[in-house]
């Protein structure tokens, strides 16, 4: 426990000076089952939508900076969603909600999932986003860095959805 406190304090300074007008810290959601580094106090929304052939229930927790958005979702699969099915579903929604097309991608050790880079547009301005889509049990994942095109460079984006980590409920 006490290397895992300074793991997370060792990004934590690391972070804060690639990023000083960010306010990095960790964010542990105890209900979701999983801690994240988020630059800010995030806000947090549900919604409705379809994954894996049923309904389900998105949560979100997100947080905003200048050109940057930064938002972690999880949601019960249905019952009997295939895994690999859900994962597909939930990168292919991120790249369209850019008009995107994915530029890399890894598959993720132990579980089911994927991280990826995907270039694209949102209201007429040139985005990439950076994500890591996962399954683990009955629940689905998706950590997401969107941001403006012209920032891309600025920002080691592998950093936030690599700060994910599940944690147990």
């Amino acid at each position: 426990m006490r290397w895992r406190r300074l793991s997370v304090a060792a990004a934590a300074f690391a972070l804060a000076a690639c990023y000083p007008e960010l306010d990095w810290r960790e964010f542990t959601s105890a209900e979701g089952g999983f801690a994240v580094m988020l630059p800010s106090r995030p806000a947090r929304e549900s919604r409705e939508l379809a994954l894996g052939g049923g309904r389900t229930t998105m949560h979100m927790v997100s947080a905003h900076a200048t050109d940057m958005a930064f938002g972690v979702g999880y949601a019960d699969l249905p019952p009997g969603t295939d895994p690999a099915r859900a994962v597909a579903e939930g990168r292919a929604a991120l790249v369209q909600n850019i008009d995107g097309r994915v530029t890399a991608e890894r598959a993720l050790d132990g579980v089911t999932g994927v991280e990826f880079e995907a270039d694209g547009a949102a209201g007429g301005s040139p985005m990439r986003i950076a994500a890591r889509v996962l399954v683990s049990g009955n629940r689905y994942y998706q950590a997401v860095l969107a941001i403006r095109a012209a920032r891309a460079g600025e920002v080691d984006r592998a950093m936030f959805p690599g700060s994910f980590r599940l944690v147990p409920r």
